[in-house]
C-alpha cells in the first residue's frame, strides 16, 4: 500500500503590462476583454453583463481604470456579452463558444448615444490565444457527439490530434474495447493527467482515465500541453473532460448500436495455412445501449426551474462477445502418451539458407549431428532420458506418466484441446477454434446545476460504472486460460462558485474518485491440488487468485496449457481532492491563487501462480548427463 499526499500552493502573482494569470480551475474558462468608444480610447467603469446563453445565468462585472474587464470561473457553453455605459448605446456581441480551459477575448466598442438603443458586435474569431501559451487540442460537446467513434469511447479523440499514439500494455486487455494507455508527443503514459470536471480523473494503476464518461454525457474535451497555467500542472500533458449540463431547453437522445458477425464478409483462404483455415469468424456480438436527458428542473404547478435549476441525467449498457480464432500448436493424443514416432519437421535451412532438414523429415536423435540445429530453430528432437541424454526408447517414452508428474496432471486434465486439423508438423497450427470473450459494461452519470442568484452558483455531478470482461490470456488453453476482470468505478465531483463583489471569484471544489480493478481466473478443484503433491504453498487466497499451473514447453512451437500465467493483480485507487481558487481584478492586473490538496492511495496485490508454473525445453536434455 503506497499513501501519496500532494500539496500545491499557487504562488500570487502578479504579471506586469497585459500578462494575466487566471485562478480558475480546468474545467472552467474565462472570458476577457477591453471596452473602448469610436475613436478607441479605453471606458472605465462600464457595465459588462457576460450571459450563458443556453441557461440564462449572468455574471456581472465592471471595467477597470484601463477599460478592462475579466469574467472567470465560467462553465463551457454559449455566451454573449453586453456592455452598458451613461451616455452610450448598449452594445451586445453576438453568441460565441467558450470551451473548456479556455480564453476568450472579447473587445466591446461602444457608440455615442441614448442607452435605449442597441449595437451588434460581432464577436471576433481567434485564430491566435495570445492570452495563454498552452498547446492545446479541443472539441466541442457537438463534435464529441457526431463525430464516429468505433465503441463511442472519447479516447479516441486524443487520436484526431497530432502525437498522440496507443502504446502496449495491459491496459487494452484488462478494458476489452475501452482503449489502451495513450502516449502523447512522447512522453510516458504515466504523464498524463485526467480530470473530469476539473477534478482528478486518474487510474494510477492502469494510468488511463478511472471513468470512461459516456459519449453523449460529455459537454467539452481538451487536451493541453506544453507550458499551461500553473493550476493544471500534475502531468506532462492534461486532458481535460467536462460533463454536460442542462439547459433551459429539454433535450433527450435515446440510443442503441448494434454488431453482429452475422453482417460480416466470409474469412478468406490464406495459401500459407492450406487446410488450416478457418471456415467461420469468431463470434461477434455488441450492443450499446443507453439514453442522456437534460434541461430545467420543472415540477407542475410547484417549481420552475428556467434560468435557475438544471440537471443531466445519462445511461450506457453493454453487452458484448468479441470472439477470436484460436490458432496454436498443440500436442496430439500420441505426443500426450509418449509417442514421437509420427511427428515430422518443417524444412529447417542453415544460416546460408543451405537446406538442412527437409520437410516430413522425422525427429532426429539426440546423436544425431542435426540435432542442434534442430533445436536451434526451436523444435525438438526425440525424446531422451533425463537421467543420461541417451535415446534408446525408438521414439516412444514409456508413458509420460514416468516421466513427468506434472505433465501427466496436464493430460489427465485437459490442459490442450484435441487438435482439430489433422498433421503432425511441429510449428504448424494444428488446433484452430473460434472462442468467445464476453463484456458486461453499465454506466450511470447524474448532474445538477443550480444558479443561486448573489450567493453563487453550484453543481454535483455522480458517475457510477461497471465492468465485466473476458478473456484469453497467457494460456493456449480454452479450458483454463480464461481470465476475468471486474472494474468498478465511482466518481463524485461537487462545486460552488461565489462571486465576492464585481471584481472577485471564488471557486471550492471537492471531488472523490474509487477505482477498483481486480483480476483473475477460475480455482482448480480440491482433487488437482492434492495430486500435485506440493508442500509449503502459500494458503490464504483471495478471490480469483488460485488459479490452475500453467505448462510450457520452449521448444516444438507448442501452447502452454493450463491456467494464465501471471493471472492475479488486483488495484484499488481510492481518492480524495479538495480545490479553492480565487481570483481578483485589479486594474489591468489579474491576480489567481489558489491551492489543491489531493490524497489517494494506491494498493495494489500481484500475489500469484501459488502452485507453479512449469516449463519444458528439449534444448536442456544435453546438459542433464
Amino acid at each position: 500500500m503506497m499513501r501519496i499526499r500532494s500539496l500545491g500552493l499557487w504562488a500570487v502573482l502578479l504579471v506586469l503590462a497585459t500578462g494575466q494569470l487566471f485562478g480558475q480551475t480546468g474545467a472552467t474558462g474565462s472570458i476577457l476583454g477591453t471596452v473602448t468608444d469610436s475613436s478607441g480610447a479605453v471606458l472605465p467603469k462600464v457595465k459588462v453583463t457576460v450571459t450563458n446563453v443556453e441557461t440564462g445565468v449572468a455574471y456581472h462585472t465592471v471595467t477597470s481604470s484601463s477599460g478592462d474587464y475579466d469574467a472567470p470561473s465560467l462553465n463551457p457553453g454559449t455566451y454573449s456579452v453586453m456592455a452598458e455605459a451613461p451616455g452610450f448605446e448598449r452594445s451586445k456581441s453576438n453568441s460565441f463558444t467558450l470551451q473548456v480551459d479556455q480564453k476568450v477575448r472579447i473587445d466591446i466598442p461602444m457608440k455615442p448615444g441614448a442607452v435605449t438603443v442597441t449595437e451588434e458586435v460581432t464577436a471576433q474569431d481567434v485564430e491566435l490565444d495570445t492570452d495563454s501559451a498552452a498547446l492545446s487540442q479541443e472539441m466541442s460537446g457537438d463534435q464529441v457527439a457526431n463525430l464516429p467513434l468505433n465503441g463511442r469511447n472519447f479516447m479516441q479523440l486524443l487520436l484526431v490530434g497530432a502525437g498522440a499514439v496507443t502504446v502496449g500494455g495491459e491496459q487494452g486487455t484488462m478494458r476489452q474495447g475501452e482503449g489502451a494507455a495513450v502516449s502523447i508527443n512522447g512522453g510516458r503514459p504515466e504523464g498524463n493527467n485526467y480530470t473530469l470536471d476539473g477534478l482528478n480523473n486518474t487510474d494510477q494503476a492502469l494510468v488511463t482515465p478511472a471513468v470512461i464518461l459516456s459519449q453523449d454525457a460529455i459537454g467539452e474535451f481538451k487536451v493541453e500541453s506544453g507550458i499551461y497555467p500553473a493550476e493544471n500542472g500534475f502531468g506532462a500533458s492534461q486532458v481535460n473532460l467536462v460533463s454536460k449540463s442542462g439547459t433551459n431547453a429539454l433535450h433527450g437522445t435515446l440510443f442503441e448500436s448494434d454488431r453482429n458477425n452475422a453482417f460480416d464478409a466470409k474469412p478468406f483462404t490464406n495459401a500459407s495455412y492450406t487446410g488450416n483455415s478457418a471456415t467461420s469468424n469468431p463470434v461477434l456480438r455488441l450492443n450499446q445501449f443507453g439514453f442522456v436527458v437534460d434541461g430545467p428542473v420543472y415540477i407542475p404547478k410547484i417549481y420552475n426551474g428556467r434560468d435557475k435549476t438544471f440537471f443531466m441525467a445519462n445511461y450506457e449498457g453493454w453487452r458484448m462477445n468479441n470472439g477470436q480464432s484460436i490458432r496454436e500448436v498443440v500436442p496430439t493424443p500420441a505426443e500426450l502418451s509418449g509417442d514421437f514416432t509420427a511427428t515430422t519437421l518443417p524444412q529447417i535451412n542453415d544460416s546460408k539458407g543451405n537446406l538442412l532438414i527437409a520437410a516430413g523429415s522425422p525427429l532426429p536423435a539426440y546423436t544425431d549431428p542435426n540435432c542442434q540445429a534442430v533445436l536451434n530453430a526451436g523444435y525438438d528432437c526425440l525424446p531422451a532420458d533425463p537421467a543420461n541424454g541417451s535415446n534408446d526408447w525408438a521414439g516412444k517414452v514409456p508413458t509420460i506418466a514416468q516421466t513427468s508428474h506434472i505433465g501427466q496432471l496436464g493430460v489427465t486434465n485437459g490442459y490442450w484441446g484435441a487438435p482439430t486439423v489433422s498433421g503432425t508438423n511441429e510449428g504448424v497450427a494444428n488446433f484452430i477454434k473460434n472462442v468467445g470473450a464476453p463484456l458486461t459494461s453499465n454506466q450511470q452519470t447524474y448532474r445538477g446545476d443550480q444558479n443561486l442568484g448573489k450567493f453563487g452558483s453550484a453543481f454535483g455531478r455522480y458517475t457510477h460504472a461497471t465492468y465485466v470482461n473476458s478473456n484469453i490470456y497467457n494460456s493456449g488453453s480454452i479450458n483454463y486460460g480464461l481470465e476475468q476482470y471486474f472494474q468498478t468505478e465511482n466518481s463524485l465531483g461537487i462545486s460552488y462558485t461565489l462571486n465576492i463583489g464585481s471584481k472577485n471569484v471564488n471557486t471550492f471544489r471537492f471531488g472523490h474518485l474509487s477505482a477498483n480493478a481486480p483480476e483473475g481466473s477460475a480455482a482448480p478443484p480440491a482433487s488437482v491440488i492434492s495430486a500435485l503433491g506440493e508442500t509449503g504453498v502459500f494458503t490464504t487466497f483471495g478471490p480469483l487468485q488460485q488459479t490452475w499451473p500453467n505448462i510450457g514447453f520452449g521448444t516444438g512451437g507448442f501452447a502452454s496449457g493450463g491456467g494464465p500465467v501471471n493471472s492475479y493483480s488486483s488495484s484499488n485507487n481510492p481518492g480524495w481532492e479538495y480545490a479553492d481558487s480565487f481570483t481578483s481584478v485589479h486594474g489591468r492586473h489579474t491576480l489567481g491563487f489558489g491551492i489543491d490538496y489531493r490524497r489517494w492511495q494506491l494498493i495494489r496485490n500481484l500475489d500469484d501462480d501459488f502452485y507453479g508454473d512449469w516449463t519444458f525445453s528439449g534444448k536442456t536434455a544435453p546438459s542433464n548427463n
